[in-house]
C-alpha cells in the first residue's frame, strides 16, 4: 500500500483558509497560524497551531488516530475567551467545507472536557473508544450543519 502524502500546497491552502476565518474574527495584522512542520516535508499529515490571548487552536490533518486508512481532521484543542459566543460553531463549520474540499472522511474532537463533550454531542459526533474522543464523518457533519443553519433562519 503506497502511503498517501499531502502536498505542500494543500498545506498552504488549509492553513491560508483558516488564517482567513481568524483574521475575519480577530483582524490581527500577522496571521495568527501556522504550520508546525516544514511545509516542503513529505508526509502523510500535517499539523497547524494557533494561539493568541483571545484563542488557542491545535489542529491535525491526514492520517491521525481518527483514522489510519483515511484522511481526517482532528481538533487536538479548541480555546476561546469569548465562550459560547459562535466560534467554535463556525470553525466546525470551515473545517467542514476544508474536509470536503480535500477529501478528509472525519473529523475527531479529542481529549474533552465538559464544554467540548457538549460542543461534541450537539453536532452529532459519536464517542471513539474512549468518552475523551469523539468523532464525525464529513458526510454526516455537513447534513448536521446544514439543518443548523436552515433551522436557524426558520427561528431568525
Amino acid at each position: 500500500m503506497v502511503e498517501e502524502v499531502i502536498f505542500p500546497q494543500e498545506k498552504q491552502q488549509i492553513l491560508d483558509e483558516i488564517n482567513g476565518w481568524l483574521t475575519t474574527v480577530y483582524p490581527y495584522k500577522k496571521s495568527p497560524a501556522y504550520l508546525c512542520d516544514p511545509i516542503d516535508r513529505a508526509s502523510n499529515f500535517f499539523r497547524i497551531d494557533t494561539h493568541r490571548k483571545k484563542f488557542s487552536i491545535y489542529l491535525r490533518f491526514g492520517k491521525t488516530w481518527a483514522s489510519s486508512q483515511n484522511k481526517s481532521i482532528v481538533i487536538a484543542k479548541i480555546r476561546f475567551e469569548k465562550e459560547r459566543s459562535g466560534h467554535g460553531s463556525t470553525l466546525l463549520n470551515l473545517l467542514a467545507v476544508i474536509a470536503q474540499e480535500y477529501n478528509y472522511e472525519t473529523i475527531a474532537i479529542e481529549s474533552v472536557n465538559d464544554n467540548s463533550r457538549n460542543f461534541a454531542l450537539k453536532f452529532g459526533f459519536s464517542e471513539y473508544q474512549t468518552d475523551n474522543d469523539y468523532i464525525i464523518t464529513t458526510d454526516k457533519l455537513a447534513t448536521v450543519l446544514k439543518k443548523s443553519h436552515e433551522s436557524t433562519l426558520t427561528l431568525g
